[in-house]
């Protein structure tokens, strides 16, 4: 419909012009030719001219109407008349009229100060011929320096298209054209401009992509170094003589312990990375996390207990059902709890609290730890972060982020907030009936 209206409205438009300049050239002869008849018959009495020039208004008034009519035919608007295609046929016609108009002024000046002209021409074939070829050449200069001005307006700003392309490509993807006017070369600008901003996305997501895995293989490197290191370390004491039966199954011991921690964290890494991917499907039910909590907490309780640290925990609901992966979910929980046994100050409480608002679940842990900026809550989320800058605390700095990403998967929010000595990690999930 909208494609329809715009044929219409430059048929019109084209209609309208060609019928203008018809009407002006049936005009413009036919007041020539009354001139000269004029001339040949000098007793023509102005009422004589009066009777003429009434009909050659109404021929030239019916010649525009049937143009503008013609135009606006079926047949015509299925022409495809683009506004590229639109402005040069109307170049071409404003150039055809403005040298027509400009060479019958100069007619009608020669013939005002060449009263004789007719004489000339009749009598002397060289100049008849030279005033022919100097009308020609005036109406075709004319004709030409119009189309010239008028087409170099576009001719310009495909220059300035060309080299502001030529920029995008020396200064990189995400720079922008300037868009001017509503043809096709501004709709070719835009399509231009998404491009550059689109590639500069990628080529930025590139970036950040080769950053994050520097990053990777850099934290993966130091972790997975350290218990393997100390392996490496205890099988060459095992190896050398002169060790007694303690001290081996001490070492033996040690490197088990080592390669246990080993192995947690490649799966930590191969969980993060799968739960990374795009084509991660989580496997939903009808799920009561109320249970899931409770036994996570309960599970945990004894190793809270070395460290001297009181777990309180207040559910008042036996039910709160959600539709979730009931394993992805209990690995929240649990990396959440030894986040908070790692990081908890001894002698101290970890505090579990769950409310439920409408279908709004909230579930609060919070720990005293030590102390912590308000900036690394920020980038507490972030995979490899430790508030340890040395490193010297034993994780992967993976369990914040895998708990994000899983909640995020279940359409819910995991953030972190500072209160007084206490940091608390808040869960919000969707609960169904």
């Amino acid at each position: 419909m909208i494609k329809t209206l715009k044929e219409k409205k430059y048929n019109l438009i084209f209609g309208v012009i060609i019928g203008f300049v018809l009407a002006q050239i049936i005009l413009a002869e036919g007041y020539a030719i009354l001139v000269s008849r004029q001339q040949e018959i000098a007793f023509m009495s102005t009422d004589l001219m009066k009777s003429f020039n009434n009909p050659l208004k109404i021929l030239s008034g019916i010649i525009f109407i049937f143009t503008v009519i013609l135009f606006n035919t079926k047949k015509f608007i299925k022409f495809n008349l683009d506004r590229i295609g639109s402005y040069l046929i109307l170049v071409v016609l404003v150039s055809i009229t403005v040298a027509f108009e400009v060479t019958f002024i100069v007619f009608l000046v020669g013939i005002k100060m060449f009263p004789n002209w007719q004489y000339y021409m009749e009598n002397n074939y060289f100049i008849s011929i030279n005033i022919f070829y100097i009308i020609c050449f005036i109406g075709v200069s004319v004709f030409l320096i119009t189309f010239i001005l008028l087409v170099n307006i576009k001719v310009r700003y495909i220059k300035y298209l060309t080299k502001e392309v030529q920029v995008i490509k020396n200064e990189g993807f995400g720079k922008t054209i300037d868009v001017r006017g509503g043809d096709e070369l501004s709709e070719l600008c835009k399509s231009i401009n998404n491009m550059s901003l689109e590639l500069g996305k990628k080529i930025e997501n590139e970036k950040n992509i080769e950053n994050n895995k520097n990053e990777l293989i850099t934290n993966i490197s130091h972790d997975l170094k350290t218990p393997l290191t100390s392996i490496i370390g205890y099988l060459e004491l095992l190896n050398s003589n002169g060790i007694n039966e303690n001290d081996k199954e001490k070492y033996i011991s040690i490197a088990y312990k080592k390669s246990l921690r080993l192995k947690e964290l490649v799966n930590e890494l191969f969980e993060y990375t799968k739960l990374s991917g795009s084509d991660i499907k989580l496997v939903k039910d009808k799920v009561n996390i109320s249970t899931l909590l409770n036994q996570a907490v309960g599970e945990s309780i004894i190793n809270f207990s070395e460290k001297n640290i009181e777990v309180f925990l207040n559910n008042p609901y036996s039910e709160i059902f959600c539709e979730a992966d009931s394993t992805q979910i209990l690995r929240v929980f649990e990396n959440l709890i030894k986040n908070a046994e790692k990081y908890s100050n001894s002698d101290s409480v970890f505090k579990v609290t769950v409310a439920v608002n409408n279908k709004n679940v909230l579930i609060s842990l919070s720990n005293k730890c030590k102390e912590i900026m308000e900036k690394d809550l920020e980038n507490i989320f972030e995979k490899f972060y430790r508030n340890d800058k040395s490193r010297s605390e034993e994780g992967s700095g993976l369990g914040l982020p895998i708990a994000k990403r899983i909640i995020e998967l279940h359409n819910g929010r995991l953030w972190a907030e500072k209160t007084g000595d206490n940091v608390k990690f808040n869960i919000q999930l969707q609960s169904i009936a």
